[in-house]
């Protein structure tokens, strides 16, 4: 059969989809590119925020009024609004985050003409074990564990990953001995929350990292999303793991508000100045650190003083880059039960912060007009050229570049969030 999948979402997503791929692959279908070409469709679903949530639902309205193509739904959508899905009606198959390990049997009880097949959990899988179809010649995806240990209030991919489950450190060594050995250069290792990893089985991330870059051979790892509360306690460690040259000197370390009284409604488990500290404590050891932080504006009982708690605390951090996302209530959440706040002020509020964002992402960017840095071209660019990963994370769009090269970048121009170089 003639398989197309359409992921969306984080890096962890990406990854489950290049191993449905690989398990589908290796039980001799054949994976396309063109969904016109495709008999069947993936759909990799993500509800991490309203808007996506309600796109997917859109999206599936679309696929199920398509030319009558049989449509699977994956990802984290059926554990978390299974309901809006059978709304919209039958599908093929509908697996999720916690069963792609069983995307082929999914795939033979439809050949056999078996129709609305679920398969929502089951026991869980060694991921880094199982075979992948890779969707990059220079950058390969590496889960090193699912779930987490928090309990946000807004949170709902809480109900679709599930509690911490730390994979096996000598299966994520295998598959990243691998993948080196078959010629990527980049490693993006991803969680839910990196920090995490080890908490459940006595190690920690630290350790891992350390055993991951006495590997032999010349690659960047790229470490995920980290929540600070799980931060602290490793920092110490996590510094001396981060200093060597395999590491990129990259921190995705979300905030998601500068006020002390949000982040408690939020359960988020930290402070402002818990989360002050680490960066400190991060850009006093790494000059040249990237920092990607992420806010949500307008959570239920955020004020004018609460948000001007939250853009004081980006002047002051001056993070390279802010994800920024307005509040929006998520099915069986906390958050979604507590009185809202009007959409207007949501929006204005978004709008205000993202300005100051992008002027600060400029002005870090300006720092590095003049320099000459090592990057590993990872990708082509959207717009032309290719895209290269400097030492932190940072990217430069090059016109001219070999994937996977490391060459020396001469960065000629900055752009609120990207740098322009050349070879140099």
């Amino acid at each position: 059969m003639r398989v197309y999948c359409e992921t969306y979402g984080c890096t962890a997503n990406r990854g489950d989809a290049e191993l449905m791929l690989g398990q589908l692959a290796a039980a001799g279908h054949e994976v396309v590119t063109d969904p016109t070409k495709a008999d069947a469709i993936i759909l990799n679903t993500c509800a991490v925020k309203g808007t996506t949530y309600r796109r997917m639902l859109r999206r599936l309205r679309e696929l199920r009024n398509s030319d009558g193509k049989r449509v699977i739904v994956a990802g984290c959508l059926p554990l978390i609004d299974l309901a809006s899905i059978e709304q919209i009606g039958d599908f093929a198959g509908i697996v999720s985050c916690r069963s792609v390990g069983e995307i082929a049997e999914v795939f033979e009880r439809m050949a056999r003409d078996e129709q609305n097949i679920r398969i929502l959990e089951r026991p869980p899988c060694e991921k880094p074990t199982m075979r992948k179809l890779r969707s990059s010649k220079v950058g390969a995806i590496v889960a090193i564990c699912e779930g987490c240990t928090s309990n946000c209030s807004y949170c709902s991919v809480k109900f679709a990953r599930g509690k911490l489950r730390s994979f096996d450190a000598q299966s994520i060594l295998s598959e990243v001995g691998a993948a080196i050995n078959a010629g990527y250069r980049e490693i993006l290792l991803t969680a839910q929350d990196t920090a995490a990893y080890g908490l459940d089985v006595g190690t920690s991330l630290p350790d891992l990292l350390n055993s991951i870059t006495s590997l032999e051979g010349k690659f960047r790892t790229r470490i995920g999303m980290m929540n600070p509360r799980n931060v602290g306690p490793i920092l110490p460690e996590l510094l001396d793991a981060y200093a060597s040259e395999k590491i990129y000197k990259f921190l995705h370390l979300p905030v998601q508000s500068g006020d002390d009284g949000v982040l408690e409604a939020m359960l988020r488990g930290y402070t402002a100045d818990d989360f002050m500290k680490i960066v400190d404590a991060f850009r006093e050891r790494f000059e040249d650190l990237y920092l990607a932080t992420d806010v949500i504006v307008g959570f239920p009982g955020e004020g004018e003083r609460e948000f001007v708690h939250t853009c004081e605390l980006i002047e002051r951090v001056k993070p390279d880059k802010v994800n920024l996302t307005r509040f929006s209530p998520m099915p069986g959440t906390d958050a979604a039960r507590m009185p809202q706040l009007n959409g207007r002020e949501v929006a204005r509020r978004s709008r205000l912060l993202s300005a100051l964002c992008r002027a600060i992402g400029h002005e870090r960017n300006k720092r590095y007009v003049g320099r000459v840095v090592e990057g590993l071209v990872i990708e082509p660019g959207k717009k032309g050229g290719y895209v290269a990963r400097l030492s932190n994370y940072k990217p430069a769009i090059l016109s001219n570049a070999g994937l996977g090269e490391f060459v020396d970048v001469k960065i000629i121009e900055a752009r609120p969030t990207y740098l322009l170089g050349v070879k140099a």
